[in-house]
């Protein structure tokens, strides 16, 4: 018999949110993707938007607006995969800055060299919902010349000095995967902020339409009918799937998000700050039971920081032992400059020892609304074992 097994990270779709995404699945979902459109300028300040099919879409569409064909781009040397996917299919070139791995916020110094070097845009990752320093990358950028990307896919309804994540800019990106915090089972947002922003989404143009919804539908279906501790332990068990695998997909040209995913986001959106203040709720009471284990250490966000905790991260002994029935896991296994198909693409040679300590060391812990007071007592129990 399979047992309970803890979802590593999980974003709450409820039945009632299934049931009224039926109608946009069978047409006309142009009333979703309007009512989310205006309720994303309204969460964000947003000047412009463009509904993707992904986040790895928007970040295509940001890229070929900041960046010609063969320009260099820099991104943070620990990062999520599809980050490099993206800059792959607008043809740039990477540099790579490292990443403190105390705060996983920009190395600026690292940052200032590769602009040094000749990077000209720079993406700026928010990492499992803790802050990165969107405002000093921003600086060092400005007197290079140089556009800045902020990629709040993972920013989890975090802020930085009363700013919410995402609302940075001049552009911005949103991811509404699964595990993203505000899921519509797939989607994505290219958000324009202030004028800047805004003109550099009017550069992008339109979209092509979007698919059926129908697929999007099945998927969420499943996601709300196996996405439980009781019942994940089976869908885990299928190799195909490559549930908790970090797995390259190469980008393809985007297109806009379906019907579907729109009224499934519109759904999250709603209940975004009561599934904020739970993940704050139970990260809080993880941190102080890991602040008392002197071979843990807790991230660290930076001044002015608050974090979404899409998940919690913290730093161990590379060779202790993962609990994957907790939903305790590894970090991202490898930075980007070890992405086979990244290489070709790679210029630079600026050293990584935070990421590659990050890649070491880094692990994290489920935060969300489906753990029980029993499982944050044995993640408890975990942390000092």
């Amino acid at each position: 018999m399979i047992g309970r097994r803890q979802l590593p990270v999980s974003s709450t779709i409820s039945l009632l949110s299934l049931l009224r995404a039926v109608a946009p699945a069978l047409g006309g979902g142009a009333p979703e993707r309007a009512a989310l459109d205006a309720e994303l300028r309204r969460a964000f300040g947003a000047s412009g938007i463009a509904l993707t099919d992904s986040g790895t879409s928007a970040l295509v569409i940001a890229l070929r607006a900041t960046t010609p064909a063969g320009g260099i781009v820099a991104l943070p040397a620990y990062a999520c995969v599809d980050v490099g996917a993206a800059a792959l299919f607008a043809s740039a070139r990477v540099m790579l800055y490292d990443i403190n791995p105390n705060t996983l916020s920009p190395d600026l110094e690292s940052v200032e060299r590769v602009l040094g070097n000749g990077a000209r845009t720079v993406v700026v990752a928010h990492l499992y919902g803790y802050p990165a320093d969107v405002p000093g990358v921003s600086a060092l950028a400005s007197a290079h010349g140089a556009a800045v990307i902020e990629d709040a896919a993972q920013g989890a309804w975090g802020s930085l000095s009363g700013t919410r994540l995402g609302a940075f800019g001049p552009l911005s990106v949103l991811s509404f995967g699964r595990g993203k915090g505000m899921t519509g089972s797939g989607g994505g947002s290219l958000l324009g902020i202030g004028a800047r922003g805004r003109e550099a989404l009017a550069l992008a143009g339109s979209l092509p339409g979007a698919p059926a919804g129908a697929r999007a539908l099945a998927t969420a279906a499943a996601q709300w009918a196996l996405g439980r501790p009781a019942l994940y332990a089976l869908p885990s068990a299928i190799p195909a799937l490559h549930l908790g695998e970090t797995i390259y997909h190469p980008a393809h040209e985007p297109c806009a998000i379906t019907g579907v995913s729109a009224s499934l986001v519109r759904a999250a959106l709603a209940r975004a700050e009561a599934d904020l203040a739970v993940r704050r709720r139970n990260a809080e009471e993880l941190v102080g039971a890991a602040a008392k284990v002197k071979s843990v250490r807790c991230i660290t966000p930076i001044s002015g920081g608050v974090p979404g905790y899409l998940r919690l991260p913290i730093r161990v002994d590379a060779a202790r032992s993962m609990s994957v029935a907790l939903g305790i896991v590894r970090g991202y296994p490898d930075t980007l400059a070890e992405l086979t198909e990244l290489r070709s693409s790679l210029v630079g040679n600026e050293k990584i020892p935070g990421s590659l300590e990050l890649q070491r060391t880094l692990v994290t812990i489920p935060t969300h609304a489906q753990l029980t007071a029993g499982d944050i007592e044995k993640i408890s129990a975990w942390l000092v074992d």
